[in-house]
């Protein structure tokens, strides 16, 4: 290979890393920030968050099984409906799960898993009389899947945020800085592990890369990285070109960094499903890779860390009972395999797993699906939750009701709520956790009671 050759293929590289933080957060000459007055903290905790791309039919996960609670559910849902013989009982609750969510169900009867009902994007706490008196109170864009996540992903109602709460929620805790940012994604680079002073970390979870292009072609065939290196160490007058060949080191050295720390962090000692679903083959990958980030974040300098794990395909307008099944199945037995995981580690006390998606669907339907609704139940899973309940009231299976706008779910709590509370157990203080969500004055300060210290 030529210089020029190698030039040309060193420029290309920083966009295939897959550890390079991306442009988006701010030129670091521009963004960096002190360390002074760093906090120390003595403990470890880890927040990973499962976003469910295309809007969940969660409302279908929590069926009522008594009196004429599942007649009325039935009635709505029609054909899409889970036959009541096919239900398997949450303990101590009036609800069933459909049976190819058993691994929920076992989370849940084993008070690992816990979910929330009801919850999204609110601009004050809503009722259907308020929206038809005047419909500006609804947040914008509502069943939008862009401006949906962008909002959840903020905890906000703005869909144009630029920050996501995931990554304001380290920031605040001015941690001393680090080889290897604690904002990981494993997924893509999504809003809610970013911020303007910190872009998204992305790893592979198949594995550590470098920068691709640099790596041998053929066996024999090794590139000369010296060459490489003088090339990014060249002068340069331009700012950004200054920033790119920065970047292009510093990839190099985080990945080598995280390689090493990772050689010494084993593959899974549980069996992860067989999974014939491609979509969950992808999360298992994710799954697997955070695990192993999670126990290595004591070597990593991380007391704290932020992941984002990714599953697609939930947008189910049509043959939702083809494919949901089969999509919900892979979720949650991967999350019993990724529990499990964390537990075998000796981990599990540290770390707590929620679910976001766009939307809930609405609870009618059309032909052979659901169509994009408001809120929807999301989970909190781990050893630190307190399982085995569902917050809030979940929302009757009637179009009728004040809890209904036509065939909407007005959600109950704000995503503010709900993400305060995973904030207060990650130990930010209340002033701390106001200026992550400045709108959280509006809501009542609601303690769900599933997480420690969150009083």
């Amino acid at each position: 290979m030529n210089r020029r050759a190698l030039i040309k293929s060193a420029l290309a590289a920083a966009g295939a890393t897959a550890s390079n933080q991306a442009l988006v957060g701010g030129l670091s000459l521009l963004s960096s920030y002190s360390a002074a007055g760093s906090q120390h903290l003595s403990d470890n905790k880890t927040i990973v968050m499962v976003y469910l791309n295309g809007g969940m039919d969660s409302l279908s996960l929590l069926i009522p099984t008594e009196g004429g609670g599942y007649t009325t559910y039935k009635n709505l849902r029609q054909h899409l409906a889970t036959p009541q013989a096919n239900l398997i009982q949450l303990s101590g609750t009036e609800y069933g799960a459909p049976d190819y969510c058993e691994s929920m169900v076992n989370l849940f009867n084993s008070g690992k898993l816990s979910w929330i009902s009801n919850v999204g994007p609110l601009r004050y706490p809503t009722t259907k009389k308020m929206i038809q008196n005047d419909d500006t109170v609804m947040p914008l864009f509502v069943g939008s899947h862009n401006s949906q996540e962008i909002m959840w992903q903020s905890a906000s109602t703005d869909p144009n945020a630029r920050e996501g709460w995931g990554a304001k929620i380290l920031e605040l805790l001015n941690l001393p800085t680090t080889t290897i940012p604690a904002n990981i994604s494993l997924n893509r680079a999504p809003l809610f592990t970013r911020s303007l002073l910190s872009p998204s970390f992305s790893v592979n979870p198949e594995g550590v890369q470098n920068l691709h292009r640099l790596n041998p072609l053929q066996p024999g065939e090794g590139l000369d990285l010296n060459l490489f290196y003088d090339i990014q160490k060249a002068n340069r007058a331009p700012l950004l070109d200054r920033e790119f060949a920065t970047r292009n080191l510093r990839t190099l050295d985080e990945s080598a960094f995280l390689s090493s720390v990772l050689e010494n962090i084993s593959e899974p000692q549980v069996s992860y499903p067989v999974d014939d679903n491609e979509e969950g083959q992808i999360l298992q990958t994710q799954l697997k890779m955070a695990a192993r980030l999670i126990e290595a974040a004591p070597a990593l300098d991380h007391p704290r860390q932020v992941i984002l794990v990714n599953m697609s395909a939930f947008d189910t307008h049509d043959n939702q009972s083809r494919y949901l099944p089969s999509l919900l199945n892979s979720l949650f037995t991967n999350l019993e395999a990724f529990q499990r995981d964390l537990e075998t580690r000796g981990i599990d006390d540290r770390v707590v797993t929620f679910s976001q998606s766009e939307f809930g669907r609405t609870p009618t339907i059309n032909a052979n699906g659901t169509d994009h609704g408001w809120g929807g139940h999301n989970f909190l899973m781990g050893t630190p939750v307190n399982g085995g309940q569902i917050a809030g009231e979940v929302p009757e299976f009637n179009v009728s009701t004040d809890k209904m706008l036509y065939n909407l779910s007005i959600p109950d709590f704000s995503v503010e709520q709900y993400a305060s509370n995973l904030a207060k157990w990650f130990g930010l203080s209340g002033s701390q956790i106001a200026e992550v969500f400045p709108n959280l004055s509006r809501f009542d300060d609601v303690d769900f009671g599933l997480l420690p210290n969150a009083s």
